[in-house]
């Protein structure tokens, strides 16, 4: 078995698979594909989002991402600068742009919808604070290893399978998982 965490090795390991089966094997990125971006005002501008504070998620997006806190943050902030970026696509696309005219943010928020893969970087060049609200116990997802490969500004949960890549005040901040407050404070913290 080849999984891509050690947590993800420890439920092959309970399915049964002896230890001299299992190798973990981290997910990782074609670094050259992020060798050459454009500057982050520069990928701003291409995206019309000129002056913008871009907070920015990667990916096919689902409910349990927690991109609906996202839209929370955004509505309770007086901030005037910000928009979230949602670069990809996915089934909770809908409830979160529902949810964004909900919340009267739906001007600061942009889903750009299925981008070819070689163009991801571009898209990502943009952000100043990168997302991962939330994730299953067992993944190692590919977005992070996008966003450190630009150096971004990540806020990303506490949980075991992302402290594997991850190092809070280090790399990132890290917050409690089921924390809205805490994701909250990171999110302020970088801003600030």
């Amino acid at each position: 078995a080849l999984p891509v965490t050690g947590v993800l090795a420890g439920l092959v390991r309970e399915a049964g698979v002896p230890e001299n089966r299992i190798q973990v094997i981290p997910n990782g990125i074609n670094e050259a594909r992020f060798a050459e971006v454009p500057t982050r005002d520069d990928a701003k501008a291409n995206l019309g989002l000129d002056g913008k504070i871009i907070l920015g998620f990667t990916g096919f997006v689902r409910d349990w991402h927690g991109l609906d806190r996202v839209l929370e943050f955004l509505a309770g902030s007086a901030q005037g600068n910000l928009h979230l970026l949602l670069v990809g696509d996915g089934p909770a696309r809908e409830n979160l742009e529902a949810t964004a005219q909900r919340l009267n943010v739906a001007d600061i928020f942009t889903v750009t919808g299925i981008v070819a893969r070689e163009q991801i970087a571009s898209y990502v060049a943009s952000f100043d604070i990168a997302l991962q609200p939330s994730v299953v116990a067992y993944a190692s997802p590919l977005k992070l290893f996008e966003y450190l490969a630009l150096g971004h500004a990540i806020v990303a949960p506490a949980t075991a399978n992302i402290m594997e890549i991850l190092q809070d005040d280090r790399n990132a901040l890290l917050f409690e998982p089921d924390s809205e407050q805490e994701f909250f404070a990171c999110v302020r913290r970088l801003l600030d």
